[in-house]
């Protein structure tokens, strides 16, 4: 059994996770311009990487005995291209910090193989950070 410090941090980035690929996708949908294709393509191609950490971490609430509980944010995201990338650039590195959290939190509880995942999320949320600062140039 987890902790209940553990689950709400879980349940905490699976809401983190679901409110970023609903972002993503409604910025991929609405940038237009040629000179901002590559920004769209990005997130487009973002949102299925962050479906698959939102469906891991509501897995692995299951496996250690819960319910995952959904409250995203619906906020909707800015218009300009270069106030989304700001503003993602920062929302990953508040991931990457959680899911170091995270790390700790299952390390302490003795649960090697979440430790090993919440590294691996934090590692990804950080290549995401860096590709957005080099396509915000």
């Amino acid at each position: 059994m987890a902790s209940e410090e553990l689950i709400q941090g879980l349940n905490h980035a699976l809401n983190r996770e679901v409110s970023t690929f609903l972002r993503y996708m409604l910025q991929g949908a609405s940038i237009k311009g040629a000179e901002w294709e590559s920004v769209r393509q990005m997130y487009l191609s973002e949102v299925t990487d962050e479906v698959g950490h939102a469906q891991y971490l509501a897995g692995k609430i299951v496996m250690l005995g819960e319910t995952p509980k959904l409250t995203p944010d619906l906020t909707p995201p800015p218009s300009d291209v270069r106030t989304m990338l700001k503003q993602d650039i920062a929302e990953e590195q508040v991931d990457v910090a959680g899911y170091m959290k995270l790390s700790s939190l299952a390390e302490q509880e003795g649960l090697v193989d979440l430790k090993m995942k919440m590294e691996e999320q934090a590692v990804d949320e950080a290549g995401h950070a860096e590709e957005m600062r080099r396509l915000l140039g």
